[in-house]
């Protein structure tokens, strides 16, 4: 089971030099659109327009040597809900729930799920609310944004304070849209990671096929979580219900 520990960390992170002052959200910005639609094409990147299933691989690393690895099954609907499942022989039979904001913990030896946070670790610095499926657009709303010729910065704010992160700084280039990278805060207002986000293709469009997640606070810790593989699959709603889940066979769910 999983080790709760608080992520808290203080860093300086150099980011590309911003020149213009924060404007107000309702203008648009140079590149023509408006800054909400802006940030659903970031969150085009990121995520699918369908149910599908993600096969993730999750490497923790200490001073770039390759500490433990482990992968997961990650099953998401459109609807905000996802189930995490642990493939690793020593975790096998493991399961997380994610509906919205709520978080249950399913053991294989136990008849109740467990209720936990999405910040619960997974591995190294990933915490489940990094594997899960998470909207910028839809879970966040934009108080200012900043731009140069390069890039735009949006400063974002959680709707709801059970959100992983409270407070975002996305940096996204300006040509495309693409993520480049998050700065990520705690409620506490302290700042938890710094996520990257790589560069690829897949099904014949670019994507994010990986992030890194860094702990500035412990040197030399990095997590990168990778995305060895996405394809679109109906996925129940049983699979869904914490109640059905408890009791069932996994690949019964799936294949009913």
């Amino acid at each position: 089971m999983f080790k709760f520990k608080n992520i808290i960390s203080i860093c300086a992170l150099l980011l590309i030099s911003v020149s213009a002052v924060a404007q107000t959200v309702n203008e648009q910005y140079e590149g023509g659109l408006d800054l909400q639609t802006a940030l659903v094409n970031v969150d085009a990147y990121r995520s699918e327009a369908e149910s599908v299933k993600i096969s993730a691989t999750v490497s923790a690393y200490n001073k770039e040597k390759l500490k433990s690895e482990k992968q997961y099954d990650v099953y998401s609907s459109i609807n905000k809900q996802s189930l995490v499942v642990f493939k690793t022989a020593s975790e096998q039979g493991q399961k997380v729930l994610m509906k919205e904001n709520d978080y249950w913990m399913f053991m294989p030896k136990s008849r109740r799920p467990i209720r936990i946070t999405p910040l619960q670790k997974l591995l190294g610095e990933a915490s489940l609310g990094d594997i899960a499926t998470l909207s910028w657009s839809q879970d966040y709303d934009i108080e200012s944004y900043e731009t140069n010729e390069a890039v735009i910065v949006f400063n974002l704010t959680a709707y709801s304070e059970k959100a992983s992160y409270q407070k975002i700084q996305l940096t996204v280039d300006k040509a495309d849209l693409f993520p480049l990278q998050a700065e990520l805060y705690l409620r506490s207002g302290k700042h938890a990671k710094t996520a990257t986000f790589e560069r690829g293709e897949r099904n014949n469009k670019v994507k994010v096929i990986s992030m890194s997640l860094i702990d500035q606070m412990q040197q030399g810790k990095k997590t990168v979580i990778a995305y060895d593989e996405i394809k679109p699959i109906d996925v129940p709603q049983k699979l869904f219900n914490p109640q059905i889940l408890i009791r069932s066979d996994l690949n019964s769910l799936l294949t009913e």
